[in-house]
């Protein structure tokens, strides 16, 4: 059974400084957001999102086809592994990762690697990274940065940056044009207790749309005031690219979306 998604405003204070090794705590559209189209082909423009604590994302596209990133708890995942999805890694400690999941899982998969390929028409890009605010050794990587070209969409999923910036070489390969941006709101590696690394590497990517991901309150709070925001209380919201933000905006889903989104005085999504 899944945890509800209606926790407490109290509840936030518990998480507060939660880091990338703990266990986790899971409608209008973003101000911005352009009227939805109803034509055929872009109602098929669609990504559906499922967060599922810590770092772990779906990314649905209408076909059925998935991509899934940092699974780190499969009964969580909105149904069981299957050949057709794509797995991708960004790192391999336990809050990100579960050997049991990866090694018999079924379909395709980016394990912890820095490489760019292809995959069931899916353009994926693995960047090396680093976990803490420390130099990147790219023959052995702390973090990768995946960016996605997906059913029209781009995203980037940090996993647990803890840059205080991105390198050149960095931005150079995420490229422009981002549509959605998971981005890890906590103090990675405990450098950064005010959020301010994790909004200007939010600011440098410049996506339309950021999902927070491993998030504590003072990293909400300082995003608050840099980005309108919105909540869902939803497992999964269903995104027409039409409906996509014209300016950066915090889509906040997962357990303390409802606290969070209250002191924030944020409306409830209604993808």
């Amino acid at each position: 059974m899944r945890i509800s998604r209606l926790i407490p405003a109290m509840a936030v204070a518990v998480m507060a400084f939660a880091g990338c090794s703990t266990s986790p705590a899971n409608s209008t559209a973003p101000a911005g957001a352009a009227t939805a189209a109803s034509s055929p082909a872009a109602a098929a423009n669609t990504l559906t999102v499922a967060y599922e604590e810590n770092c772990q994302l779906e990314l649905i596209a209408p076909s059925g086809q998935r991509i899934l990133i940092d699974v780190y708890d499969p009964t969580l995942l909105t149904s069981p592994a299957k050949a057709t999805d794509i797995l991708l890694a960004t790192h391999i400690h336990t809050d990100h990762y579960l050997a049991s999941f990866a090694d018999s899982f079924p379909g395709k998969k980016i394990v912890n690697e820095t490489k760019e390929e292809t995959i069931d028409g899916v353009k994926i890009k693995s960047i090396a990274a680093s976990h803490d605010d420390q130099e990147i050794v790219p023959a052995d990587p702390t973090n990768h940065i995946f960016v996605i070209e997906f059913n029209g969409f781009k995203i980037v999923h940090m996993g647990s940056t803890g840059q205080m910036k991105l390198t050149a070489d960095q931005l150079t390969a995420i490229g422009t044009g981002v549509d959605i941006a998971a981005v890890d709101m906590v103090s990675v590696g405990g450098s950064d207790p005010n959020g301010d690394k994790e909004i200007q590497i939010a600011q440098q990517i410049n996506a339309k749309l950021i999902v927070p991901t491993h998030s504590s309150l003072p990293y909400i709070q300082a995003a608050g005031k840099i980005w309108s925001a919105t909540y869902s209380t939803k497992i999964s919201v269903k995104i027409p690219q039409s409906e996509l933000p014209t300016k950066p905006t915090m889509l906040i889903m997962g357990n303390l979306a409802t606290s969070y989104g209250s002191i924030l005085k944020a409306p409830e999504s209604k993808w």
